[in-house]
């Protein structure tokens, strides 16, 4: 027995010392499976991670989808609000009309629908100078005496008071009646002429009394003049304007070497009394062509050529061939017409007159630029020459003549305007206008 203690003793120690050894040695290789349990996990988290991210942004691009659909679906919504409400302004519109034709019908007419545009313009100037009035007079062989660019001077005047009456006459037809009372009251008709429009050929016809399309100013009426005056070679020319009664034909033609291009023929009898003779049966024929270039958006160009041919005598044995080359430049901002515009306008004339003793060649031309100073004013100045075209000696003038308008409406128009005339036959004046223009009715100072 007391042997056997001993070596349990020893057993029993060894077995403890084993153990021992055997958990040291065993301690590093838990540590390196702890180690990689950590970075398993980690990774399983990154993978987690990176899963739960690509879920966020795949749920952020449904719901950004979502949206998307919904504000289109309450766009649409909305349109169709919106058409619907259309719809039914449009089916009340319509059954409105209906309705009123039903009452039309039944026999009702308003006559008042049926009549013309009625208006009424006033010129009325008053004028100081040095000169009470200017005549130039001629004497042919027939004793036929002709008188050349009278002007009044050191009065007051109306010089025109006109009645305007335009109407449709049917969809196809338009007719305008111009009658004249100047302050003397001496009543004429200034023109009266029925237009069709939108015929083939893109061609508008025109019978009756008219200007002539010869050159621009020759068309306009005395009050819609941008001057107070007519420049000096018209008056000698025509005694003012050209016009007759006859046929007047305009032609819009093809797109040319112009953005547009026109052409007027007219044949009229009758004429001025001074290039042509006013016998009703003495022939006038004129032309005219326009050529209109846009420059810019802001800018245009406008080229015309005329050409008028008719009997200067009573016999119709001697003729007047007449040309004419206009230009106008004018400048015209987009959006601020009402405050800024330039025009610069000029206008050259030829005559060649065939005359019993020598054949007579003249020109004349004038000059003037206007601009628009703001809603209310416009400045400009005229230049011009002439010579008469009825003298065998050279008679000739020139003027000069700024001038200043207001415009207080587009209904009433006040100018004052300063002209130097020299003459080489007669004496030179200088001479001071105070105009005013006023309009009643839908016409304005349109250039006809």
């Amino acid at each position: 027995m007391k042997a056997f203690g001993p070596k349990l003793s020893l057993l029993f120690f060894l077995s403890l010392a084993t153990l021992t050894t055997a958990q040291e040695s065993s301690n590093p290789k838990s540590i390196k499976e702890v180690n990689r349990d950590l970075t398993k996990l980690k990774e399983e988290l990154n993978g987690l991670k990176n899963d739960y991210q690509a879920k966020i942004e795949e749920l952020s691009e449904k719901i950004s989808q979502l949206e998307k659909t919904k504000a289109a679906e309450e766009e649409k919504t909305e349109l169709e609000k919106l058409l619907n409400s259309a719809r039914d302004f449009a089916k009340r519109e319509k059954e409105e009309e209906v309705t009123i034709a039903r009452v039309f019908r039944g026999g009702q007419r308003q006559l008042q629908a049926l009549n013309p545009n009625i208006s009424m313009t006033g010129d009325f100037y008053g004028s100081i100078s040095n000169v009470s009035s200017i005549h130039h007079e001629h004497e042919d062989e027939n004793n036929h005496v002709h008188a050349h660019g009278i002007v009044e001077r050191n009065r007051f005047a109306l010089r025109e008071a006109e009645f305007h009456i335009i109407a449709p006459l049917d969809p196809f037809t338009r007719g305008k009646f111009f009658l004249g009372v100047p302050g003397d009251g001496n009543l004429h008709v200034c023109e009266a002429y029925m237009e069709w429009l939108n015929l083939p050929a893109r061609m508008n016809l025109k019978i009756g009394k008219f200007n002539t399309q010869f050159g621009i100013l020759n068309r306009w009426h005395d009050h819609g003049l941008p001057q107070i005056d007519r420049p000096r070679a018209l008056i000698n020319l025509f005694a003012g304007s050209l016009n007759g009664v006859g046929v007047s034909a305009n032609f819009l033609l093809p797109k040319l070497w112009a953005h547009v291009n026109e052409l007027d023929l007219e044949v009229v009898t009758g004429g001025d009394g001074v290039s042509f003779d006013t016998a009703y049966d003495n022939v006038i024929i004129v032309s005219h062509l326009k050529n209109y270039y846009d420059l810019t958006r802001n800018t245009y160009l406008e080229i015309g050529l005329s050409g008028a041919h008719g009997c200067n005598d009573k016999e119709n044995d001697y003729r007047t061939f007449l040309a004419a080359l206009d230009m106008t430049y004018k400048w015209v901002p987009a959006g601020r017409s009402h405050y800024r515009t330039v025009e610069f306008r000029n206008e050259f004339f030829y005559s060649h007159r065939e005359a019993p003793t020598e054949n007579i060649n003249r020109i004349g031309f004038y000059s003037y630029i206007s601009n628009r100073m703001g809603a209310s004013f416009w400045t400009g100045v005229r230049y011009g020459y002439s010579e008469l075209p009825r003298e065998i000696e050279k008679d000739y003038e020139w003027d000069i003549s700024p001038y200043i308008d207001f415009w207080q409406s587009e209904f009433v128009m006040m100018r004052l305007q300063y002209s130097y005339t020299y003459r080489n036959y007669a004496e030179n004046d200088h001479s001071v206008f105070l105009q005013s223009v006023w309009s009643m009715g839908p016409h304005k100072h349109e250039a006809y």
